[in-house]
């Protein structure tokens, strides 16, 4: 016999869901859910026959649960204020159009639990599903994806930051125009003489450029990563895999000795797709947008201090897959995509502290950095779904970060230029960004949330790690003619449920 596997069904589980004829695990599992009905009904009369039934939310995951109640609460509003009929298969009276495709919806799911307890209530449009794959079809209705649009928009502003602090590090290091040989490390220093040939032959040239007070780069990057699911234990995020590019133009002006200043725009091309070996999903968010960071950069000796004030702007599309099934032949199984576009804007600022110890051609140096983000993601109405759209509302996400680490490089000074390997270590804390909720309703009853509350969906986020470790090594060289690039290998340690391992490279060309 061939059993037809449902789409929502737990990843790499093949046993779960039902066929065209039950198979014997699964008419064994039924008939427990409904034993365990009836037992619930003869020492539990006051329990409810819905989607909140006690026995029915015991079984159920914790995303699942908060899915169960939000559509019981719209079924409640819509059929005791007489808007719809719990029996009625067509639309009728006020029940019509986009009411009804939500009606329609929610009421599949509450006679499905009515049909698992055998309490009482109506049944006629029940899918079919045992408890677990029931739990998959109220995962399908959370929108829980949108939690994602957080990371898209933060991963961009972090790319930034990256930029950005890889330039004042080739400002540091004698990038042309901004920098001379005595500056770096001093007269008869491995360091400085390899700086000279690099930018023009010798301290003379080197002194030479610096009298050029302009100064540019372009930077391209690209970097990739996941995340874990949540949803199968106690949380609320799904499984998903992410990656994009930037590219990065700046132009720096050099005010003195000590002082220089830039502004540098950034336009990134990102993706995030979750991983439906994984979760219960089936989802895509894109974004693109641009950034504007103005930047300085003051040393004295062997301390120096940066600084950062910058904006971004995205655009997110999000397609998002609804998709299970019914074994009810008077019921269609469920596969519609729903479709959005939101925006978003932040504003940041970042502040940082070094020291460099030198001793011949080594360096080590220590330092402390703070990140601040302000972070907002409008509201938007996805569309296409035929009953499943969503009303989302804002979203506000505001981070401070501050890092503590240090930073081990040696100079390498070949005929052609400069080579810096480099080792970085650094510990980070977050203390502002903290779990938000994300609020959401059936757009065809929109107008419902503002009088009952209960029928929005308020999913919270996953409560984000206060603290980690970053660790990364690299290699940076710096050509003649200021032609220059690095290659970097960055891990992430500690940040659940983030498993984080970047390969970043990129080529600096000073004008």
């Amino acid at each position: 016999m061939t059993d037809l596997m449902c789409e929502g069904c737990a990843p790499q589980q093949p046993d779960r869901g039902w066929g065209v004829e039950m198979n014997a695990n699964a008419i064994v599992r039924y008939l427990g859910v409904v034993s365990v009905g009836i037992a619930t009904m003869l020492v539990m009369p006051q329990a409810r026959a819905d989607l909140t039934n006690p026995q029915l939310l015991s079984q159920l995951r914790p995303l699942e649960q908060l899915a169960a109640i939000a559509n019981q609460a719209v079924y409640d509003q819509l059929t005791s204020s007489g808007t719809c009929d719990p029996l009625s298969p067509v639309p009728q009276g006020a029940c019509t159009g986009q009411v009804f495709q939500v009606f329609s919806r929610v009421r599949e799911l509450v006679d499905n639990s009515n049909e698992l307890t055998q309490s009482g209530g109506p049944r006629e449009f029940s899918l079919g599903l045992d408890i677990e794959n029931l739990g998959f079809a109220l995962r399908w209705t959370a929108a829980e994806e949108l939690a994602a649009q957080g990371a898209s928009v933060t991963q961009f502003s972090a790319s930034q930051i990256g930029s950005l602090g890889s330039r004042l590090a080739a400002l540091r290091f004698g990038a042309s125009g901004f920098r001379s040989a005595a500056n770096v490390g001093g007269a008869g220093d491995a360091r400085t003489a390899g700086l000279g040939r690099a930018l023009g032959g010798g301290a003379a040239a080197d002194e030479e450029g610096i009298a050029k007070q302009w100064g540019g780069f372009i930077d391209g990057s690209f970097g990739y990563g996941n995340r874990s699911d949540t949803t199968f234990g106690s949380g609320f995020e799904d499984a998903f895999d992410f990656d994009g590019q930037e590219i990065t133009v700046g132009v720096d002006y050099r005010l003195n000795d000590a002082f220089v200043v830039g502004l540098l725009v950034g336009h990134t091309d990102r993706a995030i797709d979750f991983d439906s070996s994984l979760s219960i999903v089936d989802a895509r968010i894109d974004s693109d947008g641009y950034s504007a960071m103005a930047y300085a950069l003051w040393e004295k000796g062997n301390l120096y201090v940066n600084g950062s004030v910058g904006g971004q702007w995205l655009s997110l599309d999000q397609r998002r897959r609804i998709t299970y099934p019914s074994f009810n032949p008077l019921v269609a199984p469920i596969d519609e995509t729903a479709l959005g576009n939101s925006d978003s804007d932040a504003i940041s600022a970042t502040l940082g502290l070094g020291y460099d110890l030198r001793w011949k051609a080594f360096s080590f140096e220590p330092f402390v950095k703070a990140e601040y983000q302000d972070i907002t993601i409008d509201g938007f109405t996805e569309h296409s779904a035929n009953g499943f759209d969503f009303n989302y509302g804002e979203q506000k996400l505001t981070s401070l970060e501050t890092g503590l680490g240090f930073k081990l490089q040696y100079v390498i000074t070949p005929s052609f230029g400069v080579l810096v390997p480099y080792l970085r270590a650094e510990y980070r804390n977050e203390s502002r960004n903290d779990s938000r909720s994300i609020s959401a309703v059936y757009a065809g009853i929109a107008a419902l949330a503002a009088s009952t509350p209960g029928v929005n969906f308020n999913l919270p986020t996953d409560q984000p790690d206060h603290s980690y470790y970053v660790a990364s090594g690299g290699m940076s060289v710096v050509l003649k003619h200021g032609l220059q690039g690095f290659i970097e290998y960055a891990q992430v340690f500690d940040l659940e449920p983030f498993s984080d391992r970047v390969i970043t490279g990129g080529i600096r060309v000073e004008f």
